[in-house]
């Protein structure tokens, strides 16, 4: 992920051999040099701690990564891979985090919605067709994004995992940025907010350990760090929390930011995926789904508006899912269908339902 990462050794019966965790492995944010190192010292780290030889190769290494779901990212990636450390793995399978939550999940298909750092959502239909819509970072878009979040690497000995595209920490750096730019436009008289930005303002200033707004420049440009910046988003959390008017609104624009991002895919979703007992599955990853109670109205006023301006439209109830287990697992999956392996996996025992819908 754009912020931290994490490995899963699995034996080829399914069970978890070893753990372990790390910083991001995002090749776009910290470069690919730095972030094969990273994945080496990790799965090396995972070995050890199953007792396995760190120079005996894996039967298949899954990648499920933020930040690589781009072919010509994915064949140089695996071509560094084999060059610098022959001893890591016999094959690789490299994928996005948003795939490698859905192989956790279920291998029905659905929808994974990321909301952590950055923003991404993911259709994956049941015949293995793919849709997807945000995912291209802060610069261009990470809307309802948040304090961060990455599922990171995944780590098989008899499986491997994924990446995605650009995506840093979080739906929370959209939401801490909302806020932000609140309070400026506020100050400089140029936009009239709709709550009073007194918490908002006070909290940047705590968190961000400065005295006025020229002092917030040096994080916004010369020290800019995309999870540090989503980490503010904590704070705004807090203040929903306790009731703050302006905190709960940008809380309510998120969710319908959020719910756009389903929106854009819905032509596109297999209708078989609307006819389960869970109606349309979205699996839910990052910690802005901490949030969900402070969104839920904004998200569920877009989707239903949404159903009145398609008539005939099956979708009529949705759930959302959280993983249990690490994204890791499912890329261990798919690692291992890579080198046409069955990795078992508990399906029911990986998820949790936090919510459903209907309409």
């Amino acid at each position: 992920g754009g912020t931290h990462s994490r490995v899963v050794l699995v034996s080829g019966d399914g069970r978890i051999l070893a753990e372990t965790e790390g910083p991001s492995t995002n090749h776009w944010l910290i470069g690919s040099e730095k972030c094969l190192e990273r994945i080496e010292q990790m799965v090396s780290e995972a070995k050890s701690k199953a007792g396995v030889d760190p120079h005996v190769p894996l039967r298949s290494l899954g990648l499920s990564l933020s930040g690589g779901d781009q072919k010509d990212a994915i064949g140089k990636l695996t071509e560094e891979l084999r060059r610098r450390f022959p001893h890591l793995s016999q094959s690789y399978h490299i994928t996005s985090d948003a795939v490698g939550a859905m192989a956790t999940a279920t291998d029905h298909g659905g929808i994974v919605l990321i909301s952590g750092t950055g923003s991404n959502c993911k259709l994956i239909n049941p015949d293995g067709s793919e849709a997807g819509c945000g995912g291209w970072g802060h610069m261009m878009g990470d809307e309802g994004s948040g304090e961060a979040g990455g599922q990171g690497v995944v780590v098989g000995s008899g499986g491997g995992g994924g990446l995605s595209r650009l995506r840093a920490p979080s739906t929370a750096y959209w939401i801490a940025h909302q806020a932000v730019k609140m309070v400026f436009d506020c100050m400089d008289n140029l936009e009239v907010p709709p709550h009073d930005v007194g918490y908002i303002k006070q909290a940047m200033f705590d968190y961000f350990q400065i005295s006025d707004r020229m002092g917030l420049l040096t994080h916004l440009y010369r020290t800019f760090e995309k999870s540090k910046f989503a980490g503010f988003c904590q704070k705004l959390a807090e203040g929903a929390q306790a009731g703050d008017l302006l905190c709960c609104h940008v809380f309510n624009k998120a969710g319908e930011v959020l719910a756009r991002h389903i929106v854009a895919v819905l032509p596109k979703i297999d209708r078989s995926l609307f006819l389960g007992e869970l109606g349309l599955p979205i699996v839910c990853v990052g910690s802005v789904w901490n949030s969900w109670e402070r969104m839920r109205a904004g998200f569920i006023h877009v989707l239903a508006q949404a159903r009145e301006e398609a008539p005939g439209q099956v979708f009529s109830r949705f759930s959302l899912l959280k993983l249990k287990r690490s994204s890791a697992l499912g890329g261990a999956r798919l690692g291992a269908r890579s080198i046409g392996q069955a990795l078992p996996l508990d399906y029911a025992g990986n998820v949790d339902v936090f919510y459903t819908h209907v309409f």
